[in-house]
């Protein structure tokens, strides 16, 4: 089985230093645009994806259904996939996760979010999301979330959920991150991390 999985992060969807994450975030006007710029960058792939699996957050819903138009395929919705944190309206502003750093806190698998979900149980969860995705095959175009391809990448490196955070890795609004997953002869599972986080695609990225 040979699966190439191109991951791409949603669209700018908050904007304001007063604003407060949640799921039910739309995309902004330039994340509407973005999301039609990674459409077209999907769509112009040879081979183009042939399946679209997404995060339920309202914010990867609209990136996923811009490239479900480019493709002319229907989004799957996978709950597994939705980001860290998004069970509960996050209690900090944009400008005090950007000053406090809260994340930062939270990197042994036993630390949670204010939502109650360990990091422990967010990697376990992407993790299997991964799994069945590449077992089901195909070429998927997953539409989700920074800390969500945080880990799936952990998957594919076989960081073991309760490792403790160890790397982070950047990926901006619309980019795409391209591994590529395969069984060699002998039954062994091998993946391989060919972009990270690309944005060339992008009229104007955000950088955030």
């Amino acid at each position: 089985m040979h699966t190439p999985l191109l991951l791409a992060r949603h669209g700018q969807a908050t904007s304001g230093p007063d604003h407060r994450w949640d799921a039910s975030d739309p995309l902004t006007e330039l994340g509407l645009a973005q999301a039609r710029d990674l459409g077209a960058a999907v769509a112009a792939r040879d081979p183009r994806p042939d399946r679209i699996v997404a995060s339920p957050a309202v914010r990867a819903q609209q990136t996923a259904q811009a490239c479900a138009d480019a493709l002319g395929l229907p989004i799957e919705t996978d709950e597994r996939l939705m980001e860290f944190g998004s069970g509960a309206l996050s209690p900090f502003t944009l400008a005090e996760m950007i000053e406090n750093a809260p994340y930062d806190d939270i990197w042994h698998p036993d630390d949670a979010a204010w939502d109650g979900e360990t990091i422990g149980a967010f990697w376990a969860r992407t993790g299997e999301a991964a799994e069945a995705i590449w077992q089901a095959g195909g070429r998927p175009l997953v539409v989700s979330h920074a800390g969500t391809t945080q880990g799936i990448l952990r998957w594919t490196m076989r960081i073991p959920p309760d490792a403790p955070d160890s790397f982070s890795l950047f990926v901006g609004n619309a980019s795409l991150t391209e591994v590529v997953v395969r069984v060699d002869r002998h039954g062994r599972r091998r993946a391989e991390l060919h972009r990270l986080g690309a944005e060339d695609h992008l009229t104007t990225p955000t950088g955030i």
